[in-house]
């Protein structure tokens, strides 16, 4: 073969790397030896840098470095200074890959003097990834600008693709998600044209990337899973998408399955020995598990990263670690000497690195700890020192700063000054978490808030205070339902300034961990934090204190005519109710909460035994009865009750229980969540009837219906698609759904009913304008949530109420096919009749049989 039939076959393989870069490797393979026998420099040179752009393709980058390194020296030896600039413009991107952004940069300059036209502007294209690398997007942009103009003039489509996709990203990182979108989908566009299919799965990635970044949960995940069933499909490493997957998970709460995502991405770069991105990935792994409650995962993952990142000599990432290992160890209940001394050395390090935030919580972890120990002089220090920072600086770390101040406060039996402060650091709060994205939940650093409230309590519950009780259990369970939504706000001004301040401080934390100076950074998110917080309150005035001082007593008294609300409240390990009745308010102690959690358990099981074998479970029932409401009987009288759970009282079947038969309850997240309900603005009087593919019953259930709404059109098979059900329930006053339905304990936001063309998830339920007055739901299960620590919900029935729907009635364990239709029937009998959903439901379920799992398991929630 010629040599110049030999350097073509080189150009004909590299073309090929993006879309089969393994192709591409066994053709540059054959080159290279053809060019060795033949003395070719010039191909066996293309050849290496060919092998190096397919290795970093499939994220060997290593072997790529390997290659490229060969690749210069064969042609520098042969005097052939243009293919060794070409080969130095690529090693240059491969080197930042591999975190050394100076020698990326001295390439670059290298090659610079050699090339010209199309390949400078390549190179500068180059050149403006690696400043991006630096953190220097402003620079990037620029040079990004002047190198789209050559590609555009000369027609160069794949390298206008790739830089488009490559300044998406980085309008991602400046908080433009609207640049980010134009971008990347002109890039995909391209990319589509030249049908480079792997290349279309890497801007796939890409816009999941910027969509989580904006805070857009949904669109994120369906890109991301796009661009990983692609790699899936192809052999190629899909960890890096699985850690921004994660990433977005856990920023929407989804900490179960993001946890299941990260601990995937563990294995696939532990396979393939990626030691930095390993550490990275370990890191993200103990924040989920931390999140998820699994304290053992948590530590190991965070002692593996830590090692790991001190022997790659990467102390701002290792910092980090060590932080989230001492905030595992803190939430196991550990507060002895070596906590007390690790969070001391946690916080230099944290202050060295430049995590303020961090650093004052770890100061306050050793402040408690010293507290613990009766050290009331180091304690005292170590709270004046972490209580520095509440008046400036970014949110999260005033949070910390107004706890400590509150507990120096409590220590010097201020009891009015430590109220003070703790409402301060929950306004605090507040403001921290519109910041909420991928980065800062890897410090998890928002977990501070929860320990807040938690002091609150426990000083509520020292001082005999049911109102101080109510009050913090309100806050506590506003902060803590109060996730990122899955969509940004539609104030176009406010969105853009929370998709910046997100972008600033996953920079800002980036230049941290890699020991760059972010001081610019962090003035840039103080500025942003002050200019939301003002348009907020501009907005939306006192929202952000609505929780606390909108659900007062009087106001509550006002709208429970007769009824009597109880809030069960869990402070250290003790299950506590305040009751709400007749204007007045009392606090009880109902006892151990594992003892009590023991029962829900064995009457759930009981409860899923009797829907399928008729056996009575009325012992369990009265033990539970004689925990919850022994001690409130006096209280109560036989008045309607609303009552708000605590963990897994959530799931209680409360029609079981033999205090709440003989009259209407109703269940509620919160207090002000009920509140709103109550007084929320009725939706119109249509009503929707719905009926899903391949459950017995559904449409029985649903005909039966129908007969008793004369002119109401009941959408089933065909009909009874995702969109065309959507537009019938916006707005709608009475919604009846029978579907099979599916909870996900592992993303209960996709919690879905079946229809005829597929799943209705909580997350579709957002599109809706006007939220519905009632939803009924007759499928099993569909009430259930999954509760995180602080009591935040998270499931279909969930979603509902924090969308705005007035009430639900939904169930909490599984029933026979059919065995509803007495039940629904008897329901829309008393609704009809002009009774309110808890009434209604309350006397459905008297018309059936006392031990009958079908009515059992139905409870209503929301307004009642």
């Amino acid at each position: 073969m010629r040599e110049r039939d030999l350097e073509d076959e080189a150009g004909a393989a590299m073309r090929l790397v993006p879309t089969d870069p393994w192709r591409a490797r066994a053709t540059a393979l054959r080159v290279r030896a053809a060019a060795r026998r033949a003395g070719d420099a010039a191909a066996e040179s293309a050849a290496e840098r060919v092998l190096g752009l397919a290795g970093r393709e499939t994220h060997s980058v290593r072997s790529a470095a390997r290659h490229l390194r060969r690749a210069v020296a064969v042609a520098a030896g042969a005097g052939l200074f243009v293919h060794a600039a070409r080969a130095r413009m690529t090693l240059a991107l491969v080197r930042a890959d591999q975190g050394d952004i100076h020698e990326a940069v001295r390439l670059g300059e290298a090659a610079a003097a050699h090339l010209e036209g199309l390949e400078a502007a390549r190179l500068r294209h180059q050149l403006a990834v690696v400043a991006q690398r630096q953190g220097l997007l402003e620079a990037a942009l620029r040079q990004y600008g002047g190198a789209l103009s050559v590609f555009r003039r000369e027609g160069d489509l794949l390298w206008e693709a790739k830089l488009l996709n490559n300044r998406g990203v980085l309008q991602a990182y400046r908080g433009r998600p609207d640049a980010a979108e134009a971008d990347l989908v002109r890039a995909e566009q391209l990319y589509r044209e030249l049908e480079q299919d792997l290349a279309v799965a890497d801007v796939r990635w890409n816009r999941g990337f910027a969509a989580g970044r904006a805070g857009r949960i949904v669109t994120a995940l369906t890109h991301l899973d796009a661009a990983e069933e692609h790699y899936t499909a192809h052999h190629l490493p899909a960890a890096m998408i699985m850690m921004d997957r994660c990433d977005v998970l856990l920023s929407a709460g989804l900490y179960d399955e993001a946890r299941d995502v990260a601990a995937a991405a563990v294995a696939e770069l532990a396979r393939r020995r990626m030691a930095a991105d390993l550490a990275e990935a370990r890191l993200l792994l103990a924040a989920a598990a931390l999140a998820c409650g699994d304290l053992e995962s948590a530590r190991h993952a965070a002692r593996l990263a830590g090692r790991a990142f001190a022997q790659q000599g990467r102390p701002g990432w290792a910092a980090v670690a060590h932080y989230t290992l001492l905030r595992t160890d803190w939430t196991d209940g550990q507060r002895g000497p070596v906590v007390l001394r690790a969070a001391l050395a946690a916080a230099a390090e944290l202050r060295t690195a430049g995590w303020a935030a961090p650093a004052a919580d770890a100061t306050l972890i050793a402040a408690r700890c010293a507290l613990a120990a009766g050290r009331t002089a180091q304690a005292t220090e170590l709270l004046r020192q972490a209580g520095r920072a509440r008046s400036g600086g970014p949110a999260a770390q005033r949070v910390s700063a107004w706890h400590a101040e509150a507990l120096l406060r409590i220590a010097a039996g201020d009891r009015r000054g430590a109220q003070a402060a703790l409402r301060a650091g929950l306004r605090a709060l507040d403001e921290h978490r519109l910041t909420l994205g991928a980065t800062e939940l890897r410090v998890r650093a928002a977990e501070h808030g929860l320990d807040l409230v938690a002091t609150a309590l426990s000083q509520a519950v020292a001082d005999g205070s049911a109102r101080d009780m109510l009050t913090w259990a309100e806050r506590g369970r506003a902060a803590a339902q109060q996730l990122r939504p899955a969509r940004p706000p539609t104030d176009p001004r406010l969105a853009a300034e929370i998709a910046e301040l997100r972008a600033v401080v996953a920079v800002r934390e980036q230049a941290l961990a890699e020991g760059r100076d972010a001081r610019r950074h962090s003035q840039r998110q103080t500025q942003l934090e002050r200019s939301i917080r003002e348009r907020v309150r501009r907005t939306r005035p006192g929202e952000s204190s609505a929780h606390a001082a909108g659900c007062g007593p009087a106001a509550l008294t006002t709208h429970l005519a007769g009824r009597v609300l109880i809030e069960l409240i869990s402070v250290a390990g003790t299950l506590h109710a305040v009751v709400l009745a007749g204007g007045r308010l009392s606090r009880h102690e109902l006892g151990p909460v594992e003892q009590i959690n023991a029962e829900v358990r064995a009457l759930r099981f009981a409860l899923h035994r009797m829907a399928v074998r008729d056996l009575p479970v009325r012992s369990g029932a009265n033990r539970l009865d004689r925990m919850l409401f022994g001690p409130l009987r006096a209280r109560i009288g036989d008045a309607g009750l609303v009552i708000v759970p605590s963990g897994r009282l959530h799931g209680v079947p409360w029609r079981m229980l033999p205090a709440c038969r003989d009259r209407a309850v109703t269940v509620a997240p919160s207090a002000a969540t009920w509140l709103r309900a109550v007084t929320a603005v009725p939706a119109g009087d249509r009503t929707v009837l719905v009926a899903g593919p391949g459950l017995p019953g559904a449409a029985d259930e649903i005909g039966s219906l129908s007969a008793s709404y004369p002119g109401t059109p009941a959408l089933t098979g065909p009909d009874a698609a995702v969109t065309r059900v959507l537009r019938a329930v916006d707005g709608a006053g009475r919604v009846h759904i029978a579907a099979h339905g599916t909870f996900r304990a592992d993303n209960p936001q996709f919690s879905a009913l079946r229809l005829g063309d597929g799943p209705l998830t909580a997350y579709d339920l957002e599109t809706l304008r006007r939220p519905p007055g009632l939803v009924v739901l007759s499928a099993c299960d569909s009430g259930l949530s999954t509760v995180h620590r602080g009591d935040e919900l998270m499931g279909f029935a969930a979603a509902l109420l924090a969308m705005g729907a007035r009430s639900v009635i939904a169930t909490v364990a599984p029933v026979r096919d059919g065995a509803t239709l007495e039940v629904m029937l008897h329901l829309h009998e008393q609704l009809r009749a002009g009774r309110e959903p808890a009434a209604a439901l309350a006397a459905a379920q008297d018309a059936a049989a006392v031990d009958d799992p079908a009515a059992a398991a139905f409870v209503c929630y929301g307004a009642g």
